[in-house]
């Protein structure tokens, strides 16, 4: 949205009979261009002037007994949810439909939310109150319902399901049609299923997601046949994560942590973090081969 701000200064000369004491306020004309902001929008502004923006509101309402697992980042969480508005409207339900299945952590959902379910317990019950600046999402196939303009909204929140996360269950997200290899076209339909579903897509509009794949494959096909194994897979992700945490000590740079789904091809000089230039400069790398190839150094049997 942009706003063009216009001035107009009036210099008024003192003691003129002709003018009275208001004549001599400067007069300022405000124009702008463009669809007017919403109050959520405004509430936003006015948060920001009063000394921060305002995070999420959780209420325990219920939590088991006995508590197995609490959700963290990368975890795949299965639940259910009610969304309302701030007047106590309900604008939808996953009850009477299917709940929803998410990686937390990884760009799926609305930041507030990615944040309220974090640490919960299967079966527990919340309310997680979201403020404007946490609630905007795309809208998709699974997220088509939430409004995007309200100054909070309300989730009731229940959790069905936890699965850790493991190598095993991250292939298996990539996956798609079930059949234990991954390839081009099936990379190419994933990072499409990600935008149309849940409004993830790549934060460098300029990167094709047919490069990327082009680059993924290279990046884990260590005997070089055009697809990749579970085993070629979990070799180059067990290489990384070691190197990472290699590197534990050193300070790391300002960016978000490495997506362990298609995103981690972005992370070029492996130390876990994605910054902001390795994004930039993505849409370029991708139409070269990986500097560090898969079957470089110890050659190891799969």
């Amino acid at each position: 949205m942009r706003y063009s701000i216009v001035f107009f200064l009036a210099i008024l000369k003192y003691g003129s009979a002709s003018l009275k004491n208001d004549d001599n306020i400067p007069v300022i004309e405000i124009r702008g261009e463009g669809a007017p902001m919403s109050s959520a929008q405004i509430r936003h502004l006015e948060e920001m002037d009063n000394g921060g923006p305002l995070d999420v509101k959780i209420e325990k309402t219920y939590v088991p007994a006995k508590c197995a697992q609490q959700a963290k980042r990368l975890d795949f969480i299965t639940f259910h949810y009610k969304v309302f508005t701030e007047d106590n409207k309900k604008v939808f339900q996953t009850y009477g439909t299917s709940p929803v299945t998410i990686q937390l952590g990884t760009g799926m959902i609305i930041p507030g939310l990615d944040k309220g379910l974090k640490g919960m317990c299967e079966e527990e019950l919340r309310k997680v109150s979201v403020p404007y600046r946490l609630s905007r999402k795309p809208k998709t196939r699974v997220w088509k319902s939430i409004p995007n303009d309200e100054n909070w909204l309300q989730f009731n929140l229940e959790m069905i399901k936890i699965e850790p996360y493991s190598h095993e269950k991250q292939f298996e997200s990539l996956d798609l049609n079930g059949d234990g290899k991954l390839n081009e076209n099936e990379l190419v339909d994933y990072q499409k299923k990600m935008r149309k579903e849940y409004g993830k897509s790549w934060k460098n509009e300029d990167i094709d997601n047919v490069s990327a794949a082009k680059y993924y494959i290279k990046y884990f096909d260590v005997d070089s046949d055009g697809l990749i194994t579970f085993e070629e897979w979990k070799k180059i992700m067990l290489r990384d994560e070691t190197e990472i945490a290699s590197k534990k000590s050193v300070k790391k740079p300002k960016g978000r942590k490495r997506d362990p789904g298609i995103g981690w091809i972005l992370d070029f000089n492996n130390d876990g973090i994605v910054t902001p230039k390795e994004l930039d400069e993505a849409s370029d790398i991708f139409e070269k081969s990986p500097k560090r190839l898969p079957n470089e150094g110890k050659k190891d049997e799969l």
